[in-house]
């Protein structure tokens, strides 16, 4: 039974049910813009060139899985055959109506016109599926074959005297350079403990230095009666007991000295600090 309505009609209508002004206005012009470019990208893909005669004529069937398939990954195709399998289109609706270029119905006309047989080379070389439980043959081994590569050898034959000097010579340069190489050791070595020994003198040098000069502030400080903590009063003894202090400075009579004009019970009391030697004469009663 023959459709009312073209499938054309019925396809333009179902692919665009609101077409725009993007769309094209028809189906003729829905196939010349984006389905015939599909199938020419389509066989370009597969064949790679189009000199052979089954390349310009590849007999897409839209009707035949394998062949839907491959177009199906382009878009206007895909919604093509959606719009097949919605509108229920049967075989003999859809191979009348695609009539266009590399379509199975562009095959037959060509081999009509001139009389000869288009071959189908696409499946040569798959061999018929057989049973892995119905081979004969052995299975095929998983692993791949080894790789011989052949390689030329080439041997030097020398005389016994040559090769005894030879092995002395070396012998003899290997005793000089570890002889050198022990020297080298040798000397870097004491490069090093040189190096140490110097570096501990300048600590201590530095050390004696900084302790020096401390050690004159603090004097310094307790000769015009500036007050000192206990602490320092303690460190000011270790250093004179070790005898860091400066030649000619009695630490302990500036620190009696010192402790007398702390605990004297009159305030007003003085004590030169410029002369320790010297006495403080108390003042006439009125």
């Amino acid at each position: 039974m023959r459709r009312q309505t073209p499938i054309a009609h019925l396809l333009y209508s179902h692919l665009f049910p609101a077409p725009t002004s993007k769309d094209p206005p028809s189906f003729s012009a829905h196939l010349a813009q984006n389905l015939v470019p599909e199938v020419r990208i389509e066989v370009a893909t597969f064949y790679g060139d189009l000199i052979s005669t089954e390349a310009r004529y590849p007999g897409l069937n839209y009707c035949y899985p394998p062949h839907r398939l491959r177009l199906g990954r382009f878009k206007h195709h895909r919604r093509l055959f959606d719009a097949f399998d919605d509108l229920g289109l049967t075989y003999g609706e859809i191979q009348d109506f695609c009539c266009w270029e590399g379509t199975k119905w562009a095959r037959e006309r060509y081999e009509k016109d001139e009389g000869i047989k288009v071959p189908d080379t696409t499946g040569d070389e798959i061999g018929p599926f057989v049973e892995w439980r119905d081979r004969t043959g052995p299975p095929p081994s998983p692993r791949r074959e080894s790789i011989t590569r052949k390689t030329d050898i080439l041997v030097v034959v020398e005389d016994n005297a040559a090769s005894r000097s030879n092995a002395l010579t070396q012998t003899q340069d290997q005793e000089m350079s570890d002889a050198e190489f022990d020297v080298n050791e040798d000397e870097v070595a004491t490069e090093t403990q040189l190096e140490a020994r110097a570096r501990r003198e300048h600590t201590l040098e530095l050390s004696r230095r900084r302790e020096q000069a401390l050690n004159q502030r603090i004097i310094r400080a307790l000769e015009l009666g500036q007050p000192l903590s206990p602490d320092i009063e303690q460190y000011l003894k270790e250093q004179s007991e070790r005898g860091t202090l400066e030649i000619g400075m009695d630490l302990r009579r500036l620190l009696e000295s010192r402790r007398g004009s702390r605990h004297s019970p009159s305030s007003t009391s003085t004590q030169s600090t410029s002369r320790p030697s010297a006495r403080v004469v108390p003042r006439a009663a009125a």
